[in-house]
């Protein structure tokens, strides 16, 4: 099988920080070879300064085709996911959520409601099949979320 390459950035709650390995080998389980430009702990610049802080994200960002967003218990509280998902949106990144274990339907953010293109379960094949393009709508304990069928729509 011949290895595929994907560019990712993973938006996450930095105490979900632990689960980026495990999508990563999620997605590499189904013959993806993951190049990930994500933000980390292991790799801290100790910067303050808002403004700054966005540059560094937006060169991450700019490079990641897709941006995948780990959705945990505290995900939706956390200001600087809504502003990666929405500087997604407007540089037409395709956004996939995936609900991490123990994760519920309340733990989406605000953002990702307006402008995910996919939302799955912790499984690899929805996940790649998100990633690849198909507009999949799952709650957190895996069923079909009804949504309105129209896609995202940028203006």
């Amino acid at each position: 099988m011949k290895q595929k390459s994907i560019n990712v950035f993973i938006s996450h709650y930095g105490g979900d920080e632990k689960h980026i390995p495990k999508v990563k080998g999620l997605i590499e389980s189904k013959g993806y070879t993951v190049r990930d430009s994500s933000v980390v702990e292991t790799e801290p610049n100790n910067a303050k300064n808002t403004e700054y802080i966005k540059s560094l994200l937006r060169a991450k960002m700019d490079w990641a085709g897709t941006v995948i967003v780990l959705i945990g218990p505290q995900t939706h509280e956390r200001d600087w996911v809504n502003w990666e998902i929405d500087y997604a949106n407007r540089n037409d990144k395709r956004i996939v959520g995936v609900f991490l274990p123990g994760a519920t339907d309340a733990d989406l953010p605000e953002s990702f409601e307006d402008y995910g293109d996919a939302c799955v379960e912790w499984d690899s094949d929805q996940l790649i099949s998100a990633i690849e393009g198909e507009n999949i709508w799952h709650d957190s304990t895996g069923n079909n979320r009804p949504v309105d069928g129209t896609g995202r729509v940028t203006c």
